[in-house]
Parts: structure tokens; sequence; C-alpha cells
């Protein structure tokens, strides 16, 4: 475990290093995605076609490193739009849902004090699976349950209310009857499937495209 956690700490500093980099490449006004590793395999491009998006997931990334990271992934981009989805990974670390929607309404807080143009949506937490299935790997959703997400996603609710931003619940059109993550959104219980990324990228076009 100490090593994978090395590996993914290289690997995060690794891209922080290229985002510094291809932020000199990038132009204003572009609709940056915020997040972890569920944003980082997001193919956005092929999703939305016309839109000049830019993608700043991480995998493993927590809201303890999104908020160290603002500068080279959304302040330095002066982007028109921010979509923020980020959280998953605090409940593998053991963080409460409290914690988590603190450190959330912190990272909004400094977006919108650092980028006042910028229109930024905040992203439910998306589902997990705990069904009993062959593709479905426990030990990789490890701590998250539903519960626990859902009771995040109705503190990030009433938190964009507070702050004035959309709140887009994608959470509820990727579960199935049981509660779990529909199995052919997910490749283990926890990632995405192109299915999945395309169910995403119907509720998310229209403020996208807007």
């Amino acid at each position: 475990m100490r090593f994978m956690n090395s590996i993914v700490k290289l690997y995060q500093n690794t891209i922080h290093k290229v985002f510094f980099e291809l932020n000199q490449c990038a132009k204003p006004g572009g609709i940056v995605f915020l997040g972890d590793s569920i944003t980082d395999f997001f193919r956005l491009n092929e999703f939305f076609h016309g839109a000049y998006v830019i993608n700043r997931g991480i995998g493993g990334d927590t809201t303890d490193g999104v908020l160290k990271r603002l500068p080279e992934s959304v302040y330095d981009l002066s982007p028109s739009k921010v979509f923020l989805m980020i959280g998953t990974n605090d409940l593998a670390d053991r963080k409460s849902e409290q914690e988590i929607v603190n450190n959330i309404d912190r990272i909004v807080t400094a977006i919108l004090e650092n980028c006042p143009e910028t229109k930024l949506y905040l992203e439910s937490v998306y589902p997990v699976s705990a069904a009993r299935h062959k593709k479905i790997k426990r030990f990789l959703v490890g701590k998250r349950s539903n519960k626990k997400i859902c009771r995040i996603n109705e503190g990030l609710e009433i938190l964009a209310a507070n702050k004035n931003i959309p709140y887009i619940d994608v959470y509820s059109h990727l579960v199935d009857e049981s509660g779990n993550i529909r199995l052919e959104y997910t490749i283990e219980g926890l990632h995405l499937t192109v299915s999945g990324y395309r169910a995403v990228a119907d509720v998310l076009k229209p403020y996208v495209m807007e």
C-alpha cells in the first residue's frame, strides 16, 4: 500500500508540472473540468464537439489536492466555466462527509474569489457499486458507499444554493433500481465505461454548450 501511495504521489507531482507547461499553450476562456481519475479518464473532446474543453483531472486526487493546485488547474487558465466533481477519494481516505463538504466549500469559495468572471458548476459525486457481481472489485470500492455519497451530495446541493451556483445531479442518472451504479456504466464499481461517460455527457451537455 505504501508503495502504491508513492506511485500515485509521483504521478500527481508529474501531472502538476505538465499542467504548468500546458497552460502556456492554452487560450483563456476555456471550459475546465476539475477532479480526480473519473475526470482524468473523461475523453472530453469526443463528447463535447465544438467546445474548448480542458481536462484538469488527476487520478487519485482528493479535495485537499485540488485546493493546493487551483492556480495551475484553474486560475492560470482564466476559464469561462469550471465543472467541479471531487470527493470520492476522500471517502477512501476516511474523511467524514462533513469534512468533504467543508473542503469543497473552500474550493468553491476560492474559485469564485479568484475567478469572478468564471461560471462554476458543482457536480454531485458519482455512485459506486456494492453489487455481488464478478466485475465489481470490492477492494477498489473500499470505504466508499452510496449512503455516504448521498449525504455528501445533499450537502453539496445546499452549498450550491448558498453560493448561488448551479448544482448538477449526475448521481441519479447513473444508479439502478437497487441504488448501485448501473453495471453497464462501470468498469469495476468505481470508474466509468464509455457508456457511463456517455450518460454523464448527456447530463452535462446543456450546461457545457449554453
